[in-house]
C-alpha cells in the first residue's frame, strides 16, 4: 500500500498544483488580476518544496541494497549484453535499491578495473529504464559518470563530479566514450581508483551519500535547478569532458587542489 501511494503521489500532486494554478481560489478575487500571479508564485514555492522532499527521500544517508538472486532481468537483457560485449562482467546478483519507490539495479564491473556500469529500472508509474558508466577518482575526490540521457544530470554537480551525456547512445558507445574520458583524465594527472565487484556496494553507497550531502547544502536551489533542467532538457554536461567548459573548470580545481 505504501509503495503504491509513493508511486502515484507525484501524479496526484502535479494534478493538484495544475488545478490550483488554473483555478485561482475565489477568496483571492478581491485582488483582481493580481490573484493569478500570486497563485502562480505560491504553486512554484509548493512545487520546489515537494521536489526537495522527494529528492531528499531518494538520496538516503545509507541506501539499502537488497540482493535479489531470483529477480527477472529479462527486460534489461539487451542492455546487459551490450555492456558484456565490451568487457563488462556482472558484479554479483541484481539488487533492490532502497529509494521511493524501490528500483531494480544490475551492477557490472569492467575487466580492467577502472569502471562500473549499472542498468536499472525504476518501479515508478510509468517505469523507467536507464544505464550509465562510472569511475571514481583516486582518493575519493570525485568521479566520472557517462549517461545516455540528461535525466541523471538534473541536480547540480558536486565539486570534483564530472559528467558526460551522449543522448540515446547504446551501452557499447557509452563505454567507449567513457574510456576515452578516463584516458584523458589520466593524461591530465588525475588517476582512478581501482574498482571491483566486491567493492561495488560500498562505492555505490558512498556515491549516494556524497550526492545527499551536496544536495542538502542547498536543497531549494538544487531543486529549482532540477525543475528547470527537467522542464527544458538542458544540461551543461553534453558531450565529452575534454570539450565541456564546466568539466574543464572542475578539472582545474581538482588539479589545483592536488598541487596545493
Amino acid at each position: 500500500m505504501k509503495t503504491t501511494i509513493v508511486k502515484v503521489l507525484p501524479i496526484v500532486v502535479g494534478v493538484a498544483l495544475g488545478w490550483l494554478l488554473m483555478a485561482a481560489p475565489e477568496w483571492l478575487r478581491d485582488l483582481g488580476p493580481w490573484r493569478f500571479p500570486l497563485v502562480g508564485a505560491g504553486v512554484l514555492v509548493l512545487l520546489v518544496g515537494f521536489v526537495a522532499m522527494t529528492i531528499a527521500r531518494n538520496l538516503p544517508a545509507d541506501i539499502a541494497l537488497e540482493p535479489l538472486p531470483g529477480a527477472d532481468v529479462g527486460p534489461l537483457d539487451a542492455l546487459l549484453h551490450g555492456y558484456e560485449s565490451v568487457g563488462f562482467e556482472r558484479a554479483g546478483t541484481p539488487l533492490r535499491a532502497g529509494v521511493s519507490p524501490p528500483a531494480l539495479l544490475v551492477p557490472l564491473v569492467h575487466r580492467d578495473g577502472r569502471s562500473y556500469a549499472t542498468v536499472f529500472r525504476t518501479d515508478t508509474v510509468p517505469a523507467k529504464t536507464s544505464f550509465d558508466v562510472v569511475s571514481i577518482l583516486e582518493g575519493g575526490r570525485g568521479g566520472l559518470t557517462t549517461s545516455p540521457t540528461a535525466a541523471g544530470t538534473t541536480l547540480p554537480a558536486a565539486p570534483g563530479e564530472l559528467r558526460q551525456v551522449f543522448r540515446d547512445a547504446p551501452p557499447a558507445t557509452l563505454a567507449e566514450r567513457h574510456a576515452e574520458a578516463v584516458s584523458y583524465l589520466e593524461r591530465r594527472g588525475l588517476p582512478l581508483k581501482r574498482v571491483s565487484a566486491q567493492a561495488f556496494a560500498a562505492d555505490f553507497k558512498a556515491a549516494i551519500a556524497a550526492q545527499r550531502a551536496n544536495f542538502l547544502a542547498h536543497p531549494l536551489r538544487a531543486s529549482a535547478v532540477a525543475i528547470w533542467r527537467s522542464a527544458t532538457h538542458l544540461t551543461p554536461h553534453l558531450g565529452g569532458i575534454a570539450s565541456q567548459p564546466f568539466a574543464q573548470r572542475q578539472i582545474e580545481r581538482l588539479l589545483t587542489g592536488r598541487r596545493s
